[in-house]
Formats: structure tokens, sequence, C-alpha cells
């Protein structure tokens, strides 16, 4: 009888551990659990990363790399309204991407995830920027100062999305769709 376990991945590592992670509770990924629960021993595992580390890095680096790219896309078209609305939702999609204990206990997280979660923000942060000065200059939106409606913005998601995980809330990306009806109204010029 033919062995019927799937073959063995970064992306089925990485997918375990992702499953492991959305405990909550970092400490839930060990080595031991992440090969068990793969069904392969510690020694395959050790074959694709070095460390529980370095699987937690790769994760992270991943989800960060497609919101990036998302963004970037968004800010290809469309009114400022639209676009602030379509990076809400892309900041919720990035929130639901990661596993719960990274938004529940980023202290515990290894220096290069925090890095790139710092600058996933900041980039975030500097769309959400650029889409409300623009906002402002073409008479879409009227605020004396648009940097800080943008990390008022960001700060908002991140604050909902690491409530919602705390929770446990099932879907906790999607919480941030009404965030734009609470920001949007508070800029719009009067016409």
């Amino acid at each position: 009888m033919a062995d019927e376990r799937p073959k063995m991945s970064r992306g089925l590592i990485l997918a375990g551990a992702a499953e492991l992670l959305n405990s909550g509770r970092y400490g839930d990924l060990t080595v031991d659990a992440l090969a068990r629960s793969l069904h392969m021993s510690k020694s395959t595992l050790y074959k694709y990363f070095p460390s529980k580390e370095e699987v937690v890095v790769a994760l992270v680096s991943r989800v960060c790399e497609q919101a990036v790219t998302e963004v970037e896309q968004t800010l290809a078209g469309g009114t400022s309204s639209e676009q602030l609305t379509e990076l809400s939702h892309i900041i919720g999609r990035h929130g639901q991407a990661l596993p719960r204990a990274v938004l529940t206990e980023p202290e515990r997280l290894p220096a290069a995830c925090v890095k790139h979660l710092a600058e996933t923000r900041e980039v975030f942060s500097n769309a959400a920027f650029l889409l409300v000065d623009r906002g402002c200059s073409g008479g879409e939106f009227s605020h004396p100062d648009p940097r800080v409606v943008a990390l008022s913005l960001v700060a908002a998601a991140q604050a909902v999305l690491a409530d919602a995980a705390r929770l446990n809330l099932e879907d906790y990306g999607a919480k941030l769709h009404y965030l734009p009806g609470l920001f949007l109204p508070g800029i719009r010029a009067e016409l």
C-alpha cells in the first residue's frame, strides 16, 4: 500500500505552523508539536527550516509581502474614498492571514517578524496618508492634517484586529469592513 501522506514542502510546514499558532498561544508552536502535527520527523522538519523561529519568520514574511503587493495594486486607481475603503479591507485580510498568536502575543515573536510587521504597518500608513492627502488636494476630503487621519485609521485597524483575535472571534479580519464608515464622513469635503 502506497504512502498517502502529501509530499512535504515549505508551504505545508507553514500551513501546519499557522494552524498551531491559531490557538492564540505562541508557546503552542514547538518543533515537536509541528513535526507531530505533520506526521514527520524533527530531522525532516530541520531540512526545511533550521528552527521554529525561522518557520514563524517565513510565515509572517509571506503574509506581509502579500499585503504590500495588494496595497501597490490598490493605489493604481479609483477615488480616494474607494481606495481607503479597499486599504482597510487589505489590512483586514492581512490580519486574518496572520495566525492569532502573531496578533495576541507580538512580544514573543522573533525580531525579524517584528521588523516585517512594522514595515508592513508603515506601508499601510504611507498609503493611507497618500490617499487622504490626495483626497484633500483633489477636494474630495477636507482635513487640516492628513497624516493624523492616516495614522489614526491604521492604528484603529490594528487595534480592532488585535482585540478581535484576543476575543477569539472567527472572522476577525472582516471586523474592519465598517472602519471606513467611521472615518470617511469626518473627512469628506463639504460640497
